[in-house]
């Protein structure tokens, strides 16, 4: 349990709720263990005995001398605690009742409690994860399936949740069991010496360590690889529900099923081992606790114990095994939790490789100098840009060009700190954007990219984004600025129609318009324009284009672009070729002296032509 430590602050918003949980568990236990034992000693030779009525007897220590093998016993405060003649029946009949009302309400407050501080750590754990992801920087999304993390964040932190909740719930109440059990035991050996030999019977308690550390040890092994399986699978099922339209233009039904139908009987596989040592466990703790049972009966038979004794030592020894078999459960339930914890960590120790200075500077009024100064960056050690070196000016609209793969977009993601540089330095009026804060950083960068997300909700919410203390007023200027006005208020819901997942209920050029709309409201002077219209039919295109004109009027802009009629705002373009920038000027001087553009823009134009 070691390892789970440093999350155990995750329950103090509920640890009131939770410690009295484990009290209720704790009376549970206790009535489990020693009252029913109790009940079974009592009651039933009153109610089967026969004879006259004496007095019961519920607790009799007098301090006597030689009351164990031998060992002094005066030092035990003398007791006696009795049950006159005539209210024995009536006790008897009470007992019964009043063992089971308190062990009920004891299980049910422990049960209830305990779901409710399970809910809210569950939250916890998942809002530690999910805010996590939220800082971490886009390479770690690279290398990691969303259905992957998905899991983690669905199953993965249920694993955890139950080893912090209910794992550390059945540590207190399965203890109290087998204490309250084996108290019976040696309180009934205090009460004659004939029972102490029932005693021996608890020697084999240690032997059913053995089992639980041999099957321990191997579901852990299988569940780790049960976990990544699902991770897996979850991955596959994402990428199946996110691209419909391929799977069908491309015959691909038959394909995924059976990739699917793969994953599936993989994951099938490693459960099943995982429920084979999982169950094994029981049968084997039962075994042993057969054995030890029969050679307690066989001396009580020695000791020829009465019948009504023996069933209340057979039925304590029972209740002490009982809590031996859940430990043993437990303890693959930690296990379990120990593989999922794992896959966690690796998130949760994933570094925030963006992050906010120490001691930030603050930004200002932006006018939107941007200044690259000798900037080199990659991925995975591979370069992407050597050595950039410019400067665009406030109001200065700059188009990047070049074959793909040449660096453009990762050059306008170091802007904004999507990623940081690994040499040289970017700069925004003066400021080196790694010493300011990365929310005032970004309130100034307003980014339409070529496939702009949309979230499942209106499409008021969805341009609200860029601005999200915006009024009504604003955000409808920002839609008619982006020639969006006309189709929303067209649409049977208008301004309150669900986009639906990833925008997938409107049109290419609609979910630009929305995109291009929160730049509007956004008002940043720092402009990105990422292939924003190259997804987009020739009409498309051309209704938008006039939009973005207007868009990136007075800003800094950084327009990325395959078609270089939608470059033709720009004062000045950027030649990209593998990593460095080759031209740098007006589209007149470099069409004359950089070959790679002029071969570039002469292809597009005889293509143009031709079509």
């Amino acid at each position: 349990m070691k390892k789970f430590l440093p999350y155990y602050p995750l329950l103090k918003p509920v640890l009131g709720t939770f410690l009295l949980a484990l009290l209720c568990g704790a009376i549970s236990g206790v009535a489990s263990g020693f009252g029913l034992p109790l009940m079974l000693k009592k009651v039933l030779p009153v109610l089967f005995g026969g004879g006259e009525p004496q007095d019961l007897v519920l607790l009799d220590l007098d301090g006597s001398e030689e009351i164990i093998a031998g060992i002094s016993a005066s030092w035990l405060p003398k007791v006696h605690l009795a049950v006159p003649a005539d209210c024995v029946l009536l006790f008897a009949l009470a007992l019964m009742p009043l063992v089971f009302v308190i062990r009920g309400a004891a299980m049910f407050g422990n049960t209830y409690l305990l779901n409710l501080c399970g809910i809210r750590v569950l939250e916890a754990i998942r809002m530690k994860l999910f805010s996590h992801l939220q800082h971490l920087h886009l390479g770690f999304f690279g290398k990691n399936k969303s259905g992957d993390l998905l899991s983690r964040t669905t199953g993965d932190t249920m694993l955890l949740k139950t080893v912090l909740v209910e794992v550390t719930n059945d540590l207190v109440i399965q203890p109290f069991t087998l204490i309250g059990a084996v108290g019976f035991i040696v309180w009934s050996a205090f009460q004659s010496t004939a029972t102490q030999q029932f005693l021996l019977s608890l020697c084999v308690v240690p032997l059913s360590v053995i089992p639980v550390r041999f099957v321990g040890k191997r579901l852990l092994k299988r569940s780790k690889k049960m976990l990544e399986s699902a991770g897996e699978l979850s991955s596959v099922l994402a990428e199946s529900l996110q691209a419909p339209r391929e799977i069908r233009a491309y015959n691909l039904e038959e394909r995924e099923c059976s990739r699917f139908r793969k994953i599936v009987r993989k994951y099938f596989s490693l459960q099943m081992k995982c429920v084979k040592y999982d169950k094994l466990l029981t049968p084997l703790i039962e075994i042993i606790a057969a054995c030890s049972i029969s050679f307690a009966v066989y001396q009580a038979a020695e000791a020829q114990l009465d019948q009504d004794t023996v069933i209340a030592l057979v039925g304590a020894l029972y209740f002490a095994y009982d809590p031996i078999k859940k430990l043993g459960k437990i303890n693959n339930r930690v296990k379990e939790g120990t593989a999922g914890l794992a896959r966690l960590e690796e998130v949760w120790q994933a570094p925030i490789e963006v992050a906010d200075p120490a001691f930030p500077q603050r930004l200002g009024h932006v006018r939107g100098e941007v200044r690259f100064s000798d900037v080199t960056f990659g991925y995975n050690d591979a370069p992407v840009l050597r050595n950039i070196s410019f400067t665009a000016e406030p109001g200065e609209t700059i188009a990047l060009v070049g074959p793909s793969g040449a660096g453009k977009s990762s050059l306008v993601n170091l802007i904004p700190r999507f990623y940081d540089a690994d040499i040289g330095t970017v700069f925004v009026d003066g400021h080196d954007v790694r010493d300011v804060r990365l929310s005032e950083l970004r309130e100034n960068i307003a980014v339409v990219s070529q496939e702009p997300i949309l979230f499942n909700d209106t499409i008021y919410n969805n341009i609200l984004i860029g601005k999200l203390d915006a009024t009504r007023e604003e955000v409808l200027e920002a839609a008619r600025r982006a020639s969006a006005l006309e189709f929303i208020e067209a649409l049977d819901e208008g301004w309150e129609t669900l986009v639906g997942e990833r925008g997938g209920r409107l049109s290419g050029g609609q979910r630009q318009r929305i995109a291009v709309a929160r730049a509007f409201l956004r008002n940043a002077p720092i402009l990105i324009l990422d292939e924003a219209t190259s997804a987009l039919d020739t009409e498309s295109e051309a209704q938008i284009q006039q939009s973005l004109e207007e868009l990136v009027n007075g800003r800094t802009t950084f327009m990325i672009a395959h078609r270089f009629s939608s470059i033709r705002t720009a004062t000045r373009i950027l030649v990209f070729d593998a990593g460095k920038i080759v031209a740098d000027g007006p589209h007149e001087e470099i069409y004359e002296s950089c070959p790679l553009y002029r071969g570039l823009y002469d292809q597009q134009s005889m293509e143009k032509e031709s079509a």
